[in-house]
């Protein structure tokens, strides 16, 4: 049984590699083989591109030589792909808004500009709030059905206009905005609002509630993470397809579609995850808290600087 399970969790790697690394490794190799072959100058000529095609499977012919092709071909494409995982790392960085020292300015530009949007969107969803609880005391204190009646309709608009502006602001940033990206601030929003509702710094405290969670919610928020992983991982080929293009301009053309695919699956990825991780924090908060305190129900906020504190065990905060 033992071998068995090995052997299938071998094989399931196996094919996560192949799927994540050997095939659009394989698939850059032929583009660049292309690349390299027609170049800017002719970058359509079908003809030159058979010919050189034919010339290399004569010069192929036997055993050893197309052994060797496909140990440089395969060489190849394992050598791009750990280049894609390079530059989707930086990729990461850069969507997240940890932009490097010479873009610093603009990111710092950026962000307040996001930070003053979203202030303007937050007040006028202040002022819809007071304007509709005041319409709802109006309501409750006008006598008579008619005055109910156009009190309820009242406080019904103005209830739908407050959803409004609040989805709009919520567009931008679920809270004030820190960083010069949209993704950048989603995935940071679960520290922020896990810090205000319940005073408990979730960096600290993440890994002892990961091994309080079940499987059952385990394995939902380790695939949505595997999931954002490979929108990254997309627009680190994406990148490479780009600097190809210095080579071969369709290049770009592959690139700029795949980059735009990856943006794409980024922020929704970057949402799914960021919403997993803040519902694990509400769902199973309170069995964290009661691990250090007994006698908490319900939750004590005032509980959450304690608790953050002998999680760090004077350490000081770590970066989220």
């Amino acid at each position: 049984m033992l071998t068995g399970l090995v052997t299938d969790i071998g094989r399931r790697l196996a094919d996560r590699w192949a799927a994540t690394m050997v095939m659009p490794g394989l698939v850059f190799t032929t583009v660049a083989a292309v690349a390299l072959t027609l170049r800017q100058s002719h970058w359509s000529d079908v003809r030159m591109l058979r010919s050189e095609l034919a010339t290399l499977t004569a010069a192929g012919s036997g055993s050893t030589r197309t052994a060797v092709l496909l140990l440089v071909v395969l060489a190849a494409s394992f050598a791009a792909a750990l280049l894609a995982e390079g530059l989707a790392g930086a990729y990461e960085q850069l969507l997240l808004g940890r932009w490097p020292v010479p873009l610093r300015r603009s990111a710092a530009a950026l962000t307040e500009r996001r930070r003053r949007a979203w202030r303007e969107r937050d007040d006028a969803c202040r002022r819809a709030r007071l304007e509709l609880e005041r319409a709802a005391d109006a309501a409750d204190a006008a006598g008579g059905d008619a005055g109910t009646a156009e009190g309820r309709v009242r406080v019904a608009e103005l209830a739908s206009r407050l959803g409004e502006l609040e989805a709009r602001r919520n567009e931008l940033a679920l809270s004030p905005p820190q960083c010069p990206t949209w993704i950048g601030d989603r995935l940071s929003s679960p520290t922020d609002r896990v810090r205000r509702d319940y005073r408990l710094e979730l960096a600290d405290a993440w890994p002892r509630l990961w091994l309080l969670l079940p499987d059952t919610t385990r394995q939902p928020l380790t695939e949505s993470r595997q999931r954002l992983d490979e929108a990254m991982r997309l627009g680190g080929w994406a990148a490479l397809y780009l600097l190809l293009g210095a080579v071969w301009w369709p290049s770009v053309v592959a690139g700029a579609g795949a980059a735009l695919v990856a943006w794409r699956r980024g922020r929704d990825r970057a949402e799914e995850y960021a919403e997993l991780v803040e519902s694990a924090v509400d769902v199973h908060v309170q069995e964290l808290f009661e691990r250090f305190d007994e006698e908490v129900r319900p939750i004590r906020p005032s509980l959450g600087p304690a608790v953050t504190e002998r999680f760090r065990k004077g350490a000081g905060p770590r970066r989220p």
